[in-house]
């Protein structure tokens, strides 16, 4: 399951991945917030929580994702989980993972400090909107 996290506002959009991800959780729930948000913001900033991530299935997707040029939108990346996934994410490319960004990988209990970074220089937006959504 993917879900779109409440501190999702203007051009930062933030999801948590639970257990076993679906292509439906996949193209119903991941791809149109961040395409809404590229086509209203340009640039946007993506925070993907997925320390409680079950699934390393999910690289099919990835080649859907890098084929759509949006993705060169996406200016800086807060991925958050544990040390198992980090070294995973070193030898693997997974569909959150997305070139020509700035990325940085942080512990669990580094959440605050994730979310400082990824808002780090932003401009002062409001709530991202229910169209976001």
């Amino acid at each position: 399951m993917i879900e779109l996290l409440s501190e999702s506002h203007g051009c930062l959009v933030g999801f948590q991945f639970i257990g076993e991800i679906t292509s439906e959780d996949y193209y119903e729930v991941f791809m149109p917030p961040l395409r809404r948000a590229i086509e209203e913001y340009g640039v946007i900033r993506l925070f993907v929580d997925i320390s409680d991530l079950q699934s390393e299935g999910i690289g099919a997707m990835d080649d859907d994702v890098r084929e759509d040029s949006r993705v060169l939108y996406i200016e800086r990346q807060a991925i958050v989980g544990d040390e198992e996934w980090e070294r995973k994410l070193n030898y693997v490319d997974h569909f959150f993972l997305f070139p020509n960004s700035d990325l940085r990988f942080f512990r669990k209990n580094c959440e605050q400090d994730a979310w400082d970074w990824i808002r780090e220089g932003m401009p002062q937006t409001r709530r991202m909107h229910a169209s976001l959504q």
